[in-house]
């Protein structure tokens, strides 16, 4: 082999690399992008249940107390 042919071998090679590079960098973009939306909707989800615990808890307290005083 010539060092033209191996040069062209390396090159080609290395231009495979560039593109697989690029398609790696895309997907994790896209991976990314995913879990952000996931960890944001599991976020807005734990502080709907958080409020309604919330609220739970206060008409059973209310409930319960039934209007009476602590002492």
């Amino acid at each position: 082999m010539t060092a033209e042919e191996r040069f062209t071998r390396i090159e080609s090679a290395l231009e495979h690399s560039v593109t697989l590079h690029a398609d790696t960098q895309r997907t994790l973009s896209e991976l990314t992008s995913a879990v952000t939306k996931y960890i944001d909707t599991a976020d807005a989800r734990a502080r709907r249940i958080e409020e309604n615990l919330d609220g739970l808890i206060r008409a059973i307290t209310a409930e319960h107390s039934n209007g009476k005083t602590r002492h």
